[in-house]
């Protein structure tokens, strides 16, 4: 698949991943939130990365791309983003998360996709 397939193909996925992650939020789900959130923004950055003609694989890469693209475009919310994201898909797996939580974040993370999506 080229380039612009690979993006496109994250980009939907990134999207597919934050409308569950809302979904996830109304029916009271809050580490299925929480991880679809992290999916969400871990997407979006790959389809950043994959329209440069990059390709992101290991959690560090994505993280060592959201400090990057950060830093280039001055804005420090996508770190922030990427960093709150973190923190919700690793306590998904210590089952302690709360909707307080994910709701916090949530917005967040939803503009920081929304920001990332429309670089592509």
């Amino acid at each position: 698949m080229n380039r612009r397939g690979m993006a496109e193909k994250y980009k939907a996925q990134s999207i597919h991943y934050l409308e569950n992650a809302f979904a996830s939020m109304v029916a009271g789900d809050a580490e299925k939130a929480g991880e679809f959130l992290w999916g969400s923004m871990a997407e979006a950055l790959k389809a950043v990365a994959a329209s440069e003609g990059r390709e992101l694989i290991a959690h560090w890469e994505i993280g060592d791309y959201a400090r990057e693209l950060a830093k280039k475009r001055e804005d420090k919310s996508i770190y922030d983003a990427y960093g709150h994201a973190s923190y919700l898909h690793s306590n998904f797996y210590e089952a302690g998360l709360r909707m307080e939580e994910v709701r916090i974040y949530a917005e967040d993370i939803r503009k920081a996709v929304g920001k990332l999506l429309s670089l592509i």
